[in-house]
């Protein structure tokens, strides 16, 4: 998880304090292997993504004077996803290979 501290603005409304931001990033054991039990290119993909958060709030005020409590997600802990690798990616491997067999 990073965080970076910003205001956040809604409607022409702005938080009268600064707000941790967080966000995901990070590298995950994505990959493509050749198995020879399955004489094919088996593909494993995750992603890094949020896994747990909060919902935080924060007074907001606007130009109007008008004040209010807004609702965001602060993100609490980061991981790798298990995702599914597309079919396109998969064929795009699958051509790749043929080719390099062809040399």
């Amino acid at each position: 998880v990073t965080t970076t501290v910003s205001y956040l603005y809604n409607d022409g409304c702005q938080s009268t304090e600064l707000v941790p931001i967080t966000a995901c990033g990070g590298s995950c054991g994505t990959f493509s292997t050749y198995s020879l039990e399955a004489q094919m290119v088996q593909h494993s993909c995750s992603c890094c993504q949020e896994k747990a958060t909060t919902k935080k709030e924060v007074p907001m005020i606007c130009s109007d004077g008008r004040t209010f409590n807004h609702s965001y997600i602060y993100i609490e802990e980061c991981g790798c996803v298990q995702t599914e690798c597309t079919a396109d990616e998969a064929s795009s491997a699958s051509r790749s290979l043929k080719s390099a067999g062809k040399q």
